[in-house]
C-alpha cells in the first residue's frame, strides 16, 4: 500500500465526497503530463523544469499521504535544485511504479466515495 488510508481519511473528513472524487480525478488528469514533463526535463537536462515540475507533483502526492512517492518526487526536485542529473532516470522509474500503485489504490478509494 502506497497510500496511508487512515491519514487520507483524516485529512479529507471535512470535505464532501464529491470534492474528494474531484481531487482524485484531477490527479488522474494531471499526473501523466507532469511525469512526461519530468522525463523531458531529464532528457534535456533542464534543471529548472525538473525542479518546478517535481515540486508540483510532490505537492499533489502529499494530498494522498503516499510517503514513498512523495520522497521520490522530492529527490527529483532536489536534483533540479542542485542541477545534477545523476540517478534521475532510476528515481523517475521508481516514482512511476509507485504512482501506478497510487492510481490503483485511488480507483478503489474513489469507488468507496461514490457509493
Amino acid at each position: 500500500m502506497e497510500i496511508d488510508k487512515g491519514a487520507l481519511q483524516e485529512s479529507f473528513k471535512a470535505y464532501d465526497k464529491e470534492i474528494i472524487v474531484e481531487i482524485i480525478d484531477l490527479f488522474f488528469e494531471e499526473y501523466p503530463e507532469r511525469l512526461k514533463s519530468i522525463e523531458e526535463a531529464i532528457r534535456q537536462q533542464d534543471a529548472e523544469t525538473l525542479r518546478t515540475t517535481a515540486h508540483s507533483l510532490k505537492g499533489v502526492i502529499a494530498h494522498f499521504h503516499a510517503d514513498g512517492a512523495h520522497s521520490l518526487a522530492k529527490a527529483l526536485e532536489d536534483k533540479g535544485t542542485n542541477k545534477t542529473f545523476e540517478g534521475t532516470d532510476e528515481i523517475l522509474s521508481q516514482l512511476k511504479e509507485k504512482i501506478n500503485h497510487i492510481e490503483e489504490e485511488l480507483k478503489k478509494i474513489k469507488e468507496e466515495y461514490q457509493e
